[in-house]
């Protein structure tokens, strides 16, 4: 009985039927979707393939002569240092809009979230590597976004098939809207 219960929740979501929240987490735990995916996703592992990616390209350019971006050191560590200041409002915004899905399992589309599927991820990306780049006065170091991109792009699938499953259709419209890590200007 509960077996067909449970298809019959998930046959409603795919058909983009509402869910309530105790079906979405009833959803989550038959998926076996734990507390620590939901609240983490696939962030802890990019976090720790870009620290071992910022350091092989650190060593790298040790090994190379430590090709400098300037020779005054001062205003590059300045604006790395604001990158990454930058990049931690950029992440408390983030965690802010996505406590919603954190608290009560609602597909999080504001903040932004409405610009990008994956904003802590691509702030990651984006922001951070290219301020600890910066601050560290590393030209090596500053290839890290441009690894990081496809890297980040291959771990979220997994995540979006979750987002996917739980929230089905509502989901597929939302991606639809925005992009993965980088906006959809052209909409």
């Amino acid at each position: 009985m509960k077996v067909d219960a449970s298809r019959r929740r998930v046959s409603q979501e795919l058909s983009g039927l509402k869910l309530s929240m105790i079906d979405r987490f009833d959803i989550m735990s038959e998926m076996k979707i734990s507390k620590y995916q939901r609240l983490f996703g696939v962030g802890p592992a990019g976090f720790a393939i870009g620290i071992v990616l910022l350091f092989l390209l650190w060593i790298l350019g040790k090994k190379i002569g430590h090709a400098e971006i300037l020779i005054n050191q001062k205003p590059i560590l300045i604006a790395g240092i604001l990158l990454i200041l930058l990049w931690g409002c950029w992440h408390a915004w983030c965690a802010n809009a996505i406590k919603n899905w954190w608290r009560d399992g609602k597909l999080c589309t504001q903040g932004p979230y409405r610009l990008v599927r994956h904003p802590i991820y691509a702030g990651a990306i984006f922001l951070a590597s290219p301020g600890v780049a910066l601050a560290f006065n590393s030209w090596t170091m500053l290839f890290c976004p441009v690894l990081m991109f496809p890297i980040w792009t291959g771990l979220v699938l997994k995540e979006e098939r979750m987002m996917a499953s739980v929230f089905g259709a509502e989901y597929t419209n939302y991606a639809t809207r925005t992009g993965r890590l980088f906006p959809k200007f052209w909409q």
